[in-house]
Parts: C-alpha cells; structure tokens; sequence
C-alpha cells in the first residue's frame, strides 16, 4: 500500500473530528490574514504608496505560501498558526480600521 492517496499524490492522513476542525481553522487563520492584506495592499496602491504595497504583497506571499504548505498532520504548523495569526488579524484589522 502506498503512502499517497490515488488523487494527486496527497498524503494519507487519518482524520479525527478535532483534527479536522483545528486544520479547518488554521486554514481560514491564513485566508483571513491573507484578506486584510489584500485589503492594506490595494489601498496601497489607491494612494500610490508603491513601497508599501510592495511589503504587503510580499507579507501576504508569505501567507500564501504557509497555507499551501500546511498540512493535516503536522499539529506544530497547524498549532503555531492558530496561536500566532488570531494576533496577525487583529493587528490587520487595525490597520484596516
């Protein structure tokens, strides 16, 4: 038997509902995030600010990319991202105002 699933090359991973419901989570932690800097990116620009829309872009890149590596069954990524990005959003949404 092999370690991937027949769709894609995923990996197996045995679900539980908690588990589930922490990586569900994590990852709307991560589009949330992704949002705001959207939000802060295109005012960014709106107000001509091209450094600054450059340093959003690049913080939300770095979501982006956290996101595509998550992973179900890694409980340390999915762990730090719902202890650290709760602090990321509302630091965002001030911003956002």
């Amino acid at each position: 038997m092999s370690d991937y699933s027949a769709v894609g090359g995923v990996e197996s991973y045995e679900w539980n509902r908690r588990d589930s419901a922490r990586y569900d989570a994590a990852q709307e932690a991560i589009e949330e995030a992704i949002a705001c800097y959207t939000r802060l990116h295109n005012r960014a620009v709106t107000s001509g600010n091209t450094a600054e829309a450059e340093r959003l872009r690049s913080e939300q890149y770095a979501c982006v990319t956290e996101q595509k590596l998550l992973r179900p069954g890694d409980a340390v990524a999915v762990d730090r991202v719902l202890g650290e990005y709760p602090a990321l959003i509302a630091w965002l949404r001030d911003r956002i105002g």
